[in-house]
C-alpha cells in the first residue's frame, strides 16, 4: 500500500501477526503529527491565556498532544479491527471448528489431519519455511516434535530425501536406513518412520 492520503478513509489491512498490530500509512502517521501539532498549539495556548507559566502550559499542551494522537489512532484501529471482526463473520460464521481450520489452512490442515491417524508417537519435522513448521507443530498437539524421534515430517524441503527402493532417509547431516512411509501427501509432503 503506498502512503498517499486516499489510504485515510480505507481500512487497514490484516496483518495477521496480533491484534495490537495496525499497519499506519505515512498518510496516516502524518495526519496523526498535524492532529498532534494543532492539540499542543491549542492547549499551549488555553493553558497559556489562564496565565499559567510558558513551561507549565508546554507540558500541557505536550499532553493535549498525545492524548490526542492516542485517542485518533485507537479510534482507526477500532475501526480497522471492526472491519476485520465482520469479515471474519462472514468467512467463517456458522462453520465448525474444522471447517474453519480446513477453509484456513487448506492442504495443510488436511495433511496434519490424515498424519494423526498413522502417527504412532512423537515426530521429527522438517520444513524450510517457519509458518508450516509451527503451524504443523501446533496442530498435531498433544504430539511434541522431538529430535530424536523415530517418525520423519518432510513438508516441501527440498534438502530432505527419501529411496523408497533402498528405505534411506537423508536430509543434510541426517541419514536414516530402514525407513517405511506412513503418509505420502505429495512429493514433497510426507511422512516415514522406522521399520
Amino acid at each position: 500500500m503506498d502512503g498517499s492520503w486516499q489510504q485515510l478513509l480505507l481500512p487497514p489491512p490484516v496483518s495477521g501477526v496480533t491484534i495490537n498490530t495496525v499497519w499506519i500509512s505515512s498518510a496516516a502517521r502524518t495526519a496523526l503529527y498535524g492532529a498532534m501539532a494543532v492539540a499542543f498549539a491549542a492547549g499551549f495556548f488555553a493553558f497559556f491565556t489562564k496565565r499559567y507559566p510558558a513551561a507549565a502550559a508546554v507540558r500541557r499542551g505536550v499532553l493535549a498532544a498525545l492524548f490526542a494522537a492516542g485517542i485518533l489512532y485507537s479510534l482507526r484501529a477500532d475501526f480497522g479491527w471492526s472491519l476485520w471482526v465482520r469479515q471474519d463473520l462472514r468467512t467463517f460464521g456458522g462453520l465448525t471448528t474444522e471447517e474453519k481450520l480446513l477453509k484456513l489452512d487448506g492442504a495443510l490442515y488436511d495433511f496434519v489431519r490424515r498424519a494423526r491417524t498413522v502417527l504412532p508417537g512423537d515426530y521429527m519435522l522438517f520444513s524450510p519455511d517457519q509458518y508450516l513448521l509451527w503451524r504443523t507443530e501446533y496442530l498435531l498437539l498433544p504430539l511434541r516434535k522431538r529430535t530424536t524421534a523415530p517418525t520423519v515430517i518432510v513438508l516441501a524441503d527440498p534438502q530432505a530425501s527419501y529411496d523408497p527402493r533402498t528405505g534411506i532417509f537423508t536430509r543434510g547431516d541426517l541419514r536414516r536406513e530402514g525407513m517405511a512411509p506412513l503418509l505420502q501427501f505429495g512429493p514433497d509432503a510426507f511422512i516415514v518412520t522406522r521399520q
